[in-house]
Parts: structure tokens; sequence; C-alpha cells
């Protein structure tokens, strides 16, 4: 047996990150949960509508963040801009047009049931988390497509 055991910190840190996400993914199942006798009370065309209000908001917020990083660009001289390169513009927009299920959650439950159950309104959430992720993933990919038919022009 050896007289000390090394401890692999990145593996620590990698089981620490995901055993994180896991419980912070348990809560909006946790708030649905508590509200599911009223779930199966929910019209399926208000919960589309939500969803669709959720995906709205979101192009609403991707297109003000471009407008954004491009005024900005403009008006700090377009190359000396930190986002003059495409990737941090990318990320930039991507990250402010995202709203988290956490947080999401966590705004549901402060408002301590003044606009309905928590766990019918944490619903929308989860739903506008998701087109969040399929809308963006639509965009990451359209990006990366431009970026390599440009690469392809230019050689």
């Amino acid at each position: 047996m050896p007289e000390h055991v090394v401890f692999d910190t990145n593996l620590a840190e990698y089981v620490s990150q995901v055993l994180q996400t896991l419980l912070i993914k348990t809560v909006p199942w946790i708030q649905v949960s508590r509200s599911r006798s009223l779930l199966l009370m929910v019209k399926p065309a208000v919960f589309l509508a939500a969803i669709g209000a959720g995906a709205q908001l979101h192009l609403i917020l991707l297109a003000f963040n471009i407008l954004a990083i491009k005024s900005i660009s403009a008006l700090s001289g377009n190359g000396q801009s930190v986002f003059a390169k495409e990737e941090n513009s990318s990320a930039f927009v991507l990250v402010a047009s995202q709203k988290t299920l956490p947080v999401l959650v966590a705004v549901v439950e402060k408002l301590g049931g003044a606009f309905g159950e928590s766990g019918l309104l944490v619903l929308p959430c989860v739903a506008a988390h998701l087109n969040q992720i399929i809308l963006d993933s639509f965009l990451v990919n359209f990006w990366l497509r431009k970026e390599n038919s440009d690469k392809l022009k230019a050689s």
C-alpha cells in the first residue's frame, strides 16, 4: 500500500461540476412536480403560446445584442474593439441572450405565488430554456457554416 494517495484535482473538479449541475437541474423538476395535478389542466394552446413568447423574447435579445455589439465595435474603431474578433462577439451575443433556468426558477419562487402556482410558472421557463438551447445551436451551426465557406472562398 502506498504511503500517500495522489488525488487528481482535475477529476475532483469535474466530479464537483457534474454533481453541481445535476443538483441544480433537480430544482425545476421539484417545482413542477409540486403542481402535478394542476399541470393536467393546462390547455396545450396556452402552453404553446408561452413557448412562443419565450422564443420571441430570446430572438429579441439576440437581435438587441447583435446590434449592441456592432454599435460598440463601430464606436471604438472597428479593429481596436475586443469585439472585433468574431469569436468574441459571437460568445457575447450568445451569453448575453441566455436566461438560465436556475435564475428563472429562483425568480418564480420569490414571487411567492403572486402570479399563480409556482410549479405551473416554472413549466414555461423550462420550455423557454430548451428553446434557447435549440435556437442557439442552429445559430452556432449557421455561423460555423458561414465561417467555413468564407475560409474556402479565401483559399
